[in-house]
């Protein structure tokens, strides 16, 4: 009989995440993530391949939190205005509310590991279609209600929103101290108009 997992799943993929996102997939040891996990190796092993198994499945648990959380937001918003400024003050805050820069782990991952390793290429691949499908669904509302510009399709304004967060976040690794993040967002949301 198979001893019982003596963990909580969602809660060792939240530590390997966070250890992950602060350091890095190449920089993170075993180590690290015996100590962020609170789990000897051995019990890494039994519920992960390795290392990049243990990356993959938290990277998609951060993923899927995100992709949750923003439609949510989008859902509860008043109108398709007020979920687009609410996801783009969502990139705002976690610009500014992290007492370490880290970024956004999907973009940090998309230029560590997205060039050489397919499997985590594609991964974020889904998730941006889901993201761009989300803000383009939103977009195209806003534009039925007049809230949002017609003369470009709602992909293409979903698209700008896309690049301009993950510059956004990009830049607030190393110089958030040197751009006004609010004022940027509200220039993109002012750009839909």
């Amino acid at each position: 009989m198979a001893r019982p997992r003596e963990f909580e799943i969602d809660e060792v993929l939240d530590a390997a995440m966070n250890a992950f996102w602060t350091k890095g997939y190449e920089a993170t040891s075993m180590a690290d993530l015996m100590e962020a996990m609170n789990l000897k190796k051995g019990s890494i092993y039994k519920a992960f391949a390795d290392k990049h198994d243990l990356f993959s499945k938290a990277l998609e648990h951060y993923l899927a939190g995100m992709d949750k959380q923003m439609r949510l937001m989008i859902e509860a918003a008043a109108s398709p205005r007020a979920g687009i400024e609410a996801w783009l003050r969502q990139g705002v805050e976690m610009c500014q509310g992290q007492g370490v820069k880290r970024g956004c782990l999907a973009l940090n991952t998309a230029v560590e590991l997205g060039p050489h390793d397919d499997s985590v290429a594609a991964i974020l691949r889904n998730h941006h279609k889901r993201m761009l499908r989300m803000l383009s669904e939103t977009i195209a509302h806003g534009q039925e209600q007049g809230q949002f510009r017609s003369d470009l399709e709602a992909g293409q304004l979903a698209q700008m929103l896309l690049i301009f967060g993950a510059g956004m976040l990009t830049t607030s690794k190393a110089f958030s101290d040197d751009v006004n993040i609010e004022e940027q967002a509200a220039m993109a949301l002012g750009l839909l108009a």
